[in-house]
């Protein structure tokens, strides 16, 4: 149960272990490079991704959300590098999928989610998770709008704990949907990458734009079908 059909070598399960046995425990296929390590990714990458689904933003389940359309297209150019993804949505308070996750199915699910209401961007949970990672920081994304710059505002730590993402973050990145131009300048003074979104209309080519920066298309890894 939970196996792939597609990894079950049947022909194995049938002949060592017989049809009673081999339905409860089939052998899996244990695939072999042509060369030692050639199917081993030697960068798997791991993002955790912050997602605004306040009040200003329709529920992805009724209506296109360009934000959370944009949370699913990283997330799956994350797992299609071989990586990993957490996520947070916040409004309020944050609801989390904080297990490491690769697969595409349960993380995107997960991302569907939608709680409404006000905006409070969870700096708590960001200073726990850069304390918890230690030495293996993972790339970080924050999809908002200008509520952002109310919230990292309202304490005093807060800027103390942006600033410390973006020094420890291999990436700090801020999706921004019509942000202030002076505030755009001091977040990426103190380290951060922003991502300016004009109109709500531009998230997923930015979005895919940033993709494929951060997890370019290996050539071997395609097959002709999309």
């Amino acid at each position: 149960p939970g196996d792939s059909i597609r990894e079950i070598d049947w022909l194995s399960t049938l002949l060592l272990r017989g049809e009673t046995l081999g339905g409860a425990m089939p052998l899996k296929r244990v695939p072999t490079s042509e060369y030692e390590g050639y199917d081993v990714r030697l960068w798997q990458p791991r993002m955790e991704i912050y997602l605004d689904v306040s009040g200003s933003m329709p529920d992805p389940r009724r209506a296109l959300n360009a934000m959370t359309l944009a949370a699913q297209i990283l997330s799956l150019g994350a797992t299609r590098a071989g990586g990993w993804v957490r996520a947070a949505l916040y409004s309020s308070e944050p609801v989390v999928y904080w297990q490491w996750c690769r697969s595409e199915t349960e993380i995107s699910r997960f991302l569907m989610h939608y709680i409404g209401g006000g905006t409070s961007y969870p700096f708590r949970l960001l200073s726990r998770s850069i304390a918890d990672c230690g030495t293996d920081q993972p790339i970080r994304v924050v999809i908002t709008d200008r509520d952002f710059d109310v919230n990292y505002g309202f304490e005093p730590e807060n800027a103390g704990i942006f600033r410390e993402a973006a020094e420890r973050s291999p990436h700090f990145i801020l999706l921004l949907h019509c942000p202030d131009p002076e505030r755009v300048r001091h977040y990426r003074s103190q380290g951060a990458k922003v991502v300016e979104v004009p109109d709500l209309s531009d998230f997923p080519r930015l979005t895919a734009e940033l993709t494929l920066a951060l997890f370019p298309v290996d050539l071997r890894d395609c097959n002709g079908s999309v």
